[in-house]
């Protein structure tokens, strides 16, 4: 068993790397050349809180309906996109995470000057409550479907977060988001932001983007595939999968490489960390900084990879950072297991006091990798590859 301070020689050169956790709206970086996303705060909270990762069913929709009232019920599989969101000119999608009633899209600015951002989130079966919306809300023709802009308060969060994720902070200036019904029985929210100050200027710089916002909305459709690096059966002891998110490369600083989550609860709370209940992350990397154990003699052999079983004791909270731990309830080390293949490295972690290594041992080798961790065709389908969360 390696200790701490083997992993963290091992990963060192990782830790300013990583990405940021899923769940935390990463800071808008200053854009004169692609950059890669900071740990700060997004500060779009008072137009739209979201948390912090495709099509195997078929959607019900074929396009936006050109009406004001989405005629169609809107169904699809758990884990696929139920939106498409371009990237408008000078920025970038990273990441996209999806929850089984919500997915969200962000958006940062990579170029040109001052900085920018926007939050696309997608809702179903009662996730966003329509009545929420105030009666005096402008409309905004979105491809033939009236959409409203809602005006929140800097001090009132249109949407609560997700279990888990973290308080977002406000702009000086009221947020202004765009909501719509893209189908019946779902609902897609935008907000925009810009600085023209740049990073690390007071938030009264800060203000809502709504010719942006209203851009984005009309070029939004339906969803599309997301591919998945592995796929996995039904963990052992009732684990069901709670989110998945996917990092591209599109956008990143040289060297950086597709990143795929899931997280795994056993529904109770009490078990997993203490922010959202989480018991096992299972993190795949495609970047070569994420592979970095070579120098290390591997423990094992797991379906053929070099397996090395480490020990990490409770250490900031960081689900987005396989060499962190999450906080667990109580004292004493989390287990992890880090695999290392032919341009990939794949890390399944407990977050549980009750999920041992013998157990992540189960964990992967349940798990089918893809035959290529560079060709996308190749990978498998989300809606199939990664069990329903119910």
């Amino acid at each position: 068993m390696r200790t701490e301070e083997d992993l963290r020689t091992a990963f060192d050169h990782l830790a300013d790397s990583a990405p940021a956790a899923d769940d935390i709206l990463a800071a808008l970086p200053p854009a004169t050349k692609p950059v890669r996303r900071s740990r700060t705060p997004l500060v779009l909270g008072a137009a739209l809180a979201t948390a912090a990762a495709l099509i195997g069913g078929s959607l019900l929709v074929d396009h936006l309906k050109p009406s004001e009232q989405a005629a169609d019920q809107f169904t699809a599989a758990d884990w696929t996109p139920w939106l498409t969101v371009p990237a408008p000119q000078q920025m970038r999608v990273n990441p996209f995470v999806s929850t089984p009633n919500r997915q969200t899209w962000e958006l940062t600015k990579i170029a040109g000057s001052g900085s920018g951002g926007c939050l696309v989130s997608a809702h179903r079966n009662g996730d966003f409550d329509p009545e929420t919306i105030p009666a005096d809300s402008p409309t905004v023709d979105v491809n033939g479907a009236k959409g409203r802009i809602i005006t929140s308060a800097k001090i009132d969060p249109l949407l609560p977060p997700l279990k888990g994720s973290y308080t977002l902070q406000s702009p000086a200036q009221p947020g202004q988001t765009i909501a719509w019904q893209p189908a019946r029985g779902l609902w897609a929210l935008v907000a925009c932001q810009t600085n023209g100050g740049g990073t690390g200027e007071p938030h009264s710089l800060w203000k809502s983007d709504l010719p942006k916002a209203t851009e984005l909305a009309r070029a939004v459709s339906t969803g599309e595939r997301l591919a998945a690096p592995y796929k996995i059966e039904v963990l052992p002891g009732g684990l069901k999968p709670e989110q998945v998110s996917y990092w591209s490369p599109e956008g990143e600083t040289a060297g950086t490489g597709r990143r795929f989550l899931t997280l795994w609860s056993d529904g109770n709370p009490k078990t997993g960390d203490p922010q959202r209940g989480t018991d096992v992350k299972i993190w795949y990397e495609t970047s070569p900084a994420g592979i970095s154990m070579s120098g290390f003699k591997p423990d094992a052999t797991i379906n053929g990879l070099n397996a090395w079983y480490l020990n990490l004791y409770n250490g900031p909270s960081d689900p987005g950072n396989p060499t962190v731990a999450l906080p667990i309830t109580g004292n004493g080390p989390t287990e992890l297991i880090h695999l290392e293949g032919a341009g990939f490295a794949l890390t399944v972690q407990s977050l549980s006091r009750t999920v041992k290594l013998a157990d992540l041992v189960a964990i992967a080798r349940k798990i089918q990798l893809a035959p290529s961790a560079t060709d996308l065709s190749t990978w498998y389908d989300a809606a199939t590859a990664i069990p329903a969360p119910r």
